[in-house]
């Protein structure tokens, strides 16, 4: 799987200039499917210094809690259980709602079923491992010599 335009060289303007329908669609199809790894969206890592507004900061918007048991549910465990005692299952469910409780023990993304690995596309398992593709140096004057090759 290519994962960005980079690595097919010339060959989609080639395909393209030759009305070669075909073979630009086959080049298209060895795309990665991630937008986020388009060439025009990877980027050199200079340009994350960028102003960065904390947004949940300034809404005033709590974050997100993670899926894994957190030292801090224990007492929101404990303090569903007397909701329950003393309000039943309605007390129980606003609390649940307002407080929300751990989906797993244990947050470990890479701890999936072999069924489920190897039903990921290849893109998806690149993912998983934490594989980043590697960034390509463009070469400013080679611009000069692909129009020429192009004019011949």
């Amino acid at each position: 799987m290519l994962i960005n335009e980079w690595q097919t060289g010339v060959r989609l303007n080639e395909a393209i200039q030759q009305h070669n329908l075909s073979d630009f669609s086959l080049w298209l199809a060895f795309l990665s499917p991630a937008v986020e790894e388009f060439a025009q969206f990877y980027t050199p890592d200079g340009q994350e210094a960028r102003f960065k507004p904390d947004l949940y900061q300034q809404l005033g918007i709590q974050q997100t809690r993670p899926f894994s048991f957190l030292p801090a549910d224990e007492l929101h465990l404990k303090q569903q259980a007397t909701a329950f005692q003393q309000g039943g299952a309605v007390a129980l469910h606003l609390m649940h709602c307002l407080q929300g409780a751990p989906l797993v023990m244990e947050d470990n993304k890479y701890k999936l079923p072999d069924e489920v690995k190897s039903g990921l596309s290849l893109h998806a398992k690149r993912h998983l491992n934490q594989q980043k593709p590697e960034m390509m140096q463009a070469d400013p004057t080679a611009l000069y010599e692909i129009l020429n090759q192009l004019q011949a």
